[in-house]
């Protein structure tokens, strides 16, 4: 009997095996691996904190905030995608909410203070949009500009004292109605991030979006309106903005100075953490919904452990760079891979 014959059943060599879970695992999609990462974050807090973590109020808080981020990561994946950057959003909120307060403060119908709130943050990422893609100015230093500008609007809109007459049918809606265990909102994130992911894989504005950020200069070659893509998704952040400002005033019925510090921070993490690379041209809708999953359950673990607010921040900021560095290495790889061949 020849050799060939007797190999046949031989089980496979432990370095054989090896190699095929190292293939299977380089075939798992990004979003894969981020969502092994969340399910293992919840199984520690499962098993480290127990029924804190588990009780019907905290994890609807977790739903809520994840939805909070996650609506407006939306709109950040894609103009990450184009290869550019918001930090005016968190000043932004700020200024929506302010609206939105002064509106119910004032007695306007309930539907015309919506509609006023999602016009103003239409129109604060308009501003943005069109002086990036019109002006030629970089993305990082007009929306730090507009970070600081619209900070003060809303320092000024407030004139010093809190807005508290929100009503509770804010909090109803957010907050406390759900579909089984789940809050409306949360529902209202998910299906926005359906809606917005068959965009971009199936109609031809995804694939124009895509091809912005991975060689502007080449889409506007082939005839693509490269300018008004870039002005539109700024100007679609500012409205997905504006939803999560009023999302904010369902969670807490409060208009003060500091809403909306820092949100810029938690969004960005979304959208990176959950595999858009800050480098423009890859990312996907749906991992900004993992992203702002994980990030929120970090923070909830955190709260819950009793760490501080200092290192609350500083595990936050340490995400965005492990999740930057490792799509840098990703997009790297690609090109190697493609260069070889």
């Amino acid at each position: 009997m020849s050799t060939s014959t007797l190999s046949v059943g031989r089980e496979p060599s432990g370095r054989s095996i090896l190699g095929s879970l190292w293939r299977a695992a380089r075939s798992v999609e990004y979003e894969g691996y981020l969502l092994i990462v969340l399910v293992l974050s919840v199984a520690v807090m499962s098993l480290t904190i127990g029924q804190s973590f588990w009780n019907s109020a905290n994890l609807s808080s977790v739903l809520v905030d994840a939805a909070i981020s996650t609506i407006p990561a939306i709109g950040m994946t894609l103009v990450i995608i184009t290869a550019g950057i918001d930090v005016s959003i968190g000043a932004l909120v700020g200024v929506v909410a302010t609206v939105a307060g002064l509106g119910f403060q004032h007695g306007w119908p309930f539907l015309a203070v919506i509609l006023v709130a999602l016009a103003a943050g239409v129109a604060g990422g308009a501003v943005n949009g069109a002086v990036i893609a019109w002006g030629g100015v970089p993305p990082i230093i007009m929306t730090l500009g507009t970070l600081s500008l619209y900070r003060a609007l809303a320092y000024q809109l407030l004139g010093g004292v809190w807005i508290s007459s929100i009503p509770p049918v804010m909090t109803q809606l957010v907050v406390l109605d759900r579909i089984g265990p789940v809050p409306y909102s949360f529902v209202l994130a998910v299906v926005l991030v359906a809606v917005f992911s068959w965009v971009m894989r199936k109609r031809p504005v995804g694939r124009r979006i895509y091809a912005v950020g991975d060689n502007a200069e080449a889409a506007r070659t082939a005839g693509l309106r490269v300018k008004l893509i870039k002005f539109a998704v700024y100007a679609l952040l500012g409205g997905l903005t504006a939803i999560a400002a009023l999302m904010t005033l369902g969670q807490s019925p409060l208009v003060q100075a500091t809403t909306g510090h820092n949100f810029e921070l938690t969004v960005i993490a979304a959208a990176v953490v959950g595999g858009t690379s800050i480098m423009g041209g890859e990312g996907r809708i749906v991992g900004g919904l993992l992203g702002a999953l994980l990030v929120e359950v970090v923070e909830d673990g955190a709260i819950l452990y009793n760490v501080s607010s200092f290192w609350q921040q500083i595990v936050l900021g340490a995400m965005i760079v492990v999740a930057v560095s490792i799509g840098v290495l990703r997009r790297r790889r690609a090109r190697t891979a493609w260069g070889a061949q």
